[in-house]
């Protein structure tokens, strides 16, 4: 039997082979790019000029599995890492015992011994954790956390003056103050200007040390918010950080293949899936697809996602179920099909586009894809290479 025809995959980086070619046909399968996020991370780190560039891998790597991502990025050269939770930067220190490891949660809860055990940097963002970590005999490094604008997490300018005294101590390090810009993803440059503006009036009050302001849009909305230290997220997986018009500095790292379940004919006026919410307003062919929102195929692209059978694009009709999606292939030939799976997220459908498609953001579909379908990583390295 000749081998199926293979598929281009994003980044034109290679083919689909084999082995992903037939857990497809078995099994709902997100492949991540491993080459594509280290050539991304290399990208993140030119752009950055002069400041460290971190790779920000809270949320599970984005959903792409924390521990994998981690360590193509410090094949890249990252030696920062920023996580959200105590028990994430425990597992990622027994994997890269030489890294800069902040916990962007701070310390929540948590005795100050543990972080120093596991030699790890909270970024303190509220007075009482301040006072808690800066008020004892310990050396160890933090991060201080200054709300500009977010009104989420940070020290506001009452907090910040109440600990300077503290900070002015010989005895404590700050590894950097970190701000948080809110809209640059929006190219809100006013917004940006205001908050760095604040910034730096607030730590004009307090002992030098490393700055950190750009996230991954900031990095390319102006040099001077590089500062010290960059702190790049949705980029390093290849979701665009640049303003509509401009080139997309970061390739794709994420692709989704789900398998075709079944192909059949429904006749005019008959519904497709939960609910009756399609129905069929000539005779129609329809393919069943092994993906569902157990596998983060979100339930709101119902009746308006799109799929991909060799480049070909297909609607998605009726309900997302649980496990399964049934697409409109009436225009395509059998031959077009007889891969046996179905682009969910790829070259023909990008992320963005099917996160609009869902009302929602690329972190949302990225992460829930990621979670919930089977992982297969492509371009490993050994340490050794």
């Amino acid at each position: 039997m000749n081998a199926p025809p293979q598929t281009p995959q994003p980044g034109a980086r290679g083919f689909i082979n084999g082995a992903i070619a037939s857990a497809a046909r078995r099994t709902a399968v997100a492949i991540v790019d491993l080459e594509a996020l280290r050539s991304n991370f290399a990208t993140l780190a030119t752009a950055s000029g002069t400041a460290d560039c971190a790779a920000v891998v809270k949320g599970d790597g984005y959903g792409l599995g924390m521990l994998t991502v981690t360590k193509a990025a410090w094949q890249a050269g990252a030696r920062w890492y920023f996580v959200a939770r105590f028990e994430d930067g425990a597992i990622l220190r027994h994997a890269l015992p030489q890294a800069r490891i902040a916990v962007l949660d701070g310390m929540a809860g948590r005795p100050a011994a543990g972080f120093e055990q596991a030699r790890l940097l909270p970024v303190l963002s509220t007075l009482d954790d301040c006072r808690r970590w800066l008020d004892g005999s310990r050396t160890a490094p933090c991060l201080l956390h200054l709300d500009t604008a977010m009104n989420r997490l940070g020290l506001k300018a009452p907090e910040i003056a109440a600990i300077a005294p503290l900070l002015r101590s010989a005895a404590h390090q700050v590894a950097a103050y970190l701000t948080h810009l809110a809209a640059a993803d929006d190219g809100d440059r006013e917004l940006c200007r205001q908050q760095v503006s604040r910034f730096e009036a607030a730590l004009a009050g307090l002992p030098p040390a490393p700055r950190s302001i750009a996230n991954s849009a900031g990095l390319f909305l102006d040099p001077a918010w590089h500062a010290d230290l960059t702190r790049p997220g949705k980029a390093l997986y290849g979701i665009n950080p640049a303003q509509p018009g401009e080139p997309v500095p970061v390739a794709p790292v994420l692709s989704v293949l789900a398998p075709i379940l079944q192909v059949g004919d429904v006749a005019t006026g008959d519904s497709i899936g939960y609910s009756a919410t399609f129905r069929a307003a000539r005779p129609m062919r329809i393919a069943t697809l092994g993906i569902g929102y157990a596998n983060g195929y979100l339930r709101a692209l119902s009746n308006t996602g799109v799929v991909a059978f060799a480049g070909h694009r297909a609607a998605v009709v009726g309900r997302v179920s649980m496990d399964l999606v049934t697409v409109d292939v009436t225009h395509l030939s059998d031959a077009v099909l007889q891969a046996g799976y179905a682009e969910m997220l790829g070259p023909t459908i990008g992320l963005g586009e099917l996160a609009s498609l869902a009302g929602s953001n690329e972190y949302e579909l990225q992460i829930a894809l990621g979670r919930g379908c089977h992982r297969i990583y492509t371009g490993e390295q050994s340490d050794a290479d």
